[in-house]
C-alpha cells in the first residue's frame, strides 16, 4: 500500500511531459501534409492548364488574325482549366491573391500563363506575344503561403515549424498555330 501512495501523480507528470512532444509532432504531420497536398495541386493545375493550351481545338481560318485569336483562346482555356483546379486552394484562403489570371513569369501569388517561343536549351524560353514567335505555353500557378497558411502558426511566431513563404507550380508546353 505504501508504494502506490507514493506514485499517485506519477502518471500526471509524464502526461505533461510526453504530451507536448506528440502535439508537436501531431502538429508537424498536418500541417507538412497540407502543404504537399497544395504543392500537388499546384503541378497539376499548372500541368493541366498547359494541357488544356495544347488540345483546344484549333479555329477555322487563315493569318495573322487567326493566330492572334488563337493563341488568346488556348490561353483561355489554359487559365479556366487551372482555375478550376485550384478551387479548394481558393476556398481555404487568399494565398492564391484575387487577381484573374495574367501574362508573365512572376513569384507574386496567382496564375500565370505566358506564351513564348522555347529554344532549343532546356532552359531558354522568351516570352513573347507575337503569334510568329510563339511555339510553346508557360503555365504558372503560385500560392503565398507565408500571407495565408492553412494552420495557423503553433505559438505565433515563437514556435513555428520552418514552412516555405510560396508553394509553386509550372509547366512548359509545346503548341502549333495551325494556320
Amino acid at each position: 500500500m505504501k508504494i502506490q501512495s507514493k506514485q499517485q501523480g506519477a502518471a500526471a507528470i509524464e502526461f505533461a511531459i510526453i504530451f507536448p512532444i506528440f502535439f508537436i509532432i501531431f502538429y508537424a504531420v498536418v500541417t507538412y501534409g497540407l502543404i504537399f497536398v497544395a504543392q500537388q495541386t499546384l503541378t497539376l493545375a499548372a500541368a493541366e492548364g498547359a494541357r488544356a493550351a495544347v488540345r483546344y481545338p484549333a479555329i477555322g481560318g487563315s493569318g495573322a488574325t487567326n493566330k492572334v485569336t488563337q493563341l488568346q483562346a488556348r490561353l483561355d482555356a489554359a487559365c479556366s482549366t487551372a482555375n478550376i483546379a485550384t478551387d479548394w486552394l481558393r476556398k481555404m484562403g487568399a494565398g492564391l491573391g484575387s487577381a484573374p489570371c495574367r501574362p508573365g513569369v512572376s513569384n507574386a501569388s496567382g496564375l500565370y500563363a505566358t506564351p513564348g517561343f522555347c529554344g532549343a536549351g532546356a532552359a531558354s524560353f522568351t516570352a513573347s506575344t507575337d503569334p510568329a514567335k510563339v511555339n510553346c505555353v508557360t503555365m504558372q500557378v503560385n500560392y503565398n503561403y507565408a500571407n495565408a497558411p492553412f494552420i495557423p502558426r503553433l505559438l505565433g511566431p515563437l514556435m513555428s515549424l520552418p514552412t516555405p513563404s510560396l508553394l509553386r507550380g509550372q509547366a512548359v508546353a509545346q503548341i502549333s498555330l495551325i494556320d
